[in-house]
């Protein structure tokens, strides 16, 4: 088991309570993982999941109670703009601020623009099937 915390970007969730290959997988294991959720990625979450996904994804943090949590804290404007000069769009500044204010050097996502567009991230980002690798949780 990995005992460092790691980020699931929005897409990840959504893919994976839809029940989408890789990202499904990396849900099913989540006693398997520490992942926190920052509140950009939350507020993402309810503006585009329907109500029985949003309840699946409070149940899933409700059952992994050690290995989920969710962070309310709010991204600080000043370190979303230094995000946005670096090439982030809006809300992937305020995920990146998130993840250097918690102090989280893992991102999990699906996010192209994270991949090719932005370079020099505190962060190592890492698609769905090489976290599922890395984690040793891949089939």
């Amino acid at each position: 088991m990995n005992d460092e915390w790691i980020v699931f970007d929005t897409n990840i969730w959504i893919f994976g309570l839809r029940k989408q290959s890789d990202c499904y997988q990396l849900l099913q294991n989540l006693h398997k993982l520490y992942v926190k959720t920052p509140y950009q990625i939350f507020l993402e979450l309810q503006a585009n999941l329907i109500p029985e996904e949003l309840k699946r994804f409070f149940r899933l943090v409700h059952l992994n109670p050690n290995h989920t949590e969710l962070s309310w804290e709010k991204a600080k404007p000043e370190m979303i703009t230094k995000y946005r000069k670096l090439g982030c769009k809006l809300g992937d500044a305020a995920i990146a601020t998130h993840l250097e204010m918690m102090g989280i050097k893992t991102l999990v996502s699906e996010n192209r623009d994270f991949f090719e567009e932005v370079k020099g991230l505190p962060f190592r980002v890492l698609r769905a099937q090489e976290a599922l690798q890395k984690f040793g949780i891949g089939e």
